[in-house]
């Protein structure tokens, strides 16, 4: 149950929802950023089980909460619930939050917003990187386009098969005008060649599989960057510990999606200062 008495406050509360939405490490980011940023806003972890899901999400307009992230467990889960949904939600078939709205669910995707941030603040510029993302489902469909604002010089991806590898990579075609582009067929431990790519892309698995093996390097890339969205340590540490290059993703990930939480939705001004600041107070 939500404890009124936490609702009744002034503040403005973000419920986040997920099958251990309070023990997870998300929810201590978005409070420590919340913190920083000098706000007095806050969010709860509801813990939901699959078969509350639809019931909890539905009730969510006519409740006292009005805005809502969703634990990646849950953002295709959530999609065929909402009544609104922005444009890269419709692409992607990935929302990972919601606001309530005259009685209506308006579900937000921020994985590019959030993406773009954490790459900006860590000082890698996409323009005319090369790229390579494993998976073309909803992370990719999410984030192809941006590659094209950004200006990246080539995307390749990796699919769970050829064809849905192209229709990932047609659906974004208006964006990438100017990208050159390749498929592939996405196997887990995949050869891939480190030198051909600036960035390599980790869209196929959202959980903390450290022990699995997602791609086999041959020869070595001192500037390759690996990424990915996992909330703790993931198959991409592992393969960065190995071949000494640089990861992204866990905390500085999170961080990049609260402060855009704040500033989207709290009207919060924020900067790479604040995401800096943000991750030293986390102890990262």
């Amino acid at each position: 149950m939500i404890d009124e008495g936490i609702l009744a406050k002034e503040s403005r509360m973000i419920a986040l929802y997920g099958a251990n939405a309070q023990t997870s490490p998300f929810l201590k980011t978005l409070n420590g950023a919340f913190k920083t940023l000098g706000l007095n806003d806050y969010a709860i972890g509801l813990n939901i089980k699959p078969e509350d899901f639809a019931y909890m999400v539905k009730g969510m307009p006519d409740s006292k909460v009005t805005m809502a992230l969703y634990e990646p467990e849950y953002q295709e889960e959530v999609v065929p619930l909402l009544d609104v949904a922005d444009g890269c939600t419709r692409r992607s078939g990935l929302c990972d939050g919601a606001v309530a709205e005259e009685g209506k669910l308006a579900g937000v995707c921020f994985y590019p917003e959030s993406f773009e941030r954490m790459l900006a603040c860590e000082g890698i510029a996409v323009a005319g990187k090369r790229i390579l993302i494993l998976g073309s489902g909803p992370v990719a469909r999410a984030l192809l386009p941006l590659f094209g604002v950004l200006e990246a010089s080539f995307v390749e991806v990796a699919g769970e098969s050829v064809e849905s590898a192209a229709e990932a990579l047609e659906a974004a075609k208006a964006s990438m005008a100017g990208v050159d582009t390749d498929i592939a067929w996405f196997r887990p431990g995949m050869s891939v060649e480190a030198e051909r790519y600036d960035l390599v892309i980790n869209a196929a698995d959202l959980y903390a599989h450290a022990d699995k093996r997602l791609i086999d390097p041959r020869g070595s890339n001192p500037h390759l960057t690996l990424v990915d969205f996992v909330r703790g340590r993931s198959a991409f540490d592992t393969l960065a510990d190995e071949l000494g290059c640089r990861k992204l993703g866990n905390f500085q990930w999170m961080t990049a999606q609260a402060i855009s939480v704040a500033h989207k939705w709290l009207g919060a001004e924020i900067d790479c200062d604040k995401y800096e600041e943000i991750l030293n107070n986390l102890g990262v």
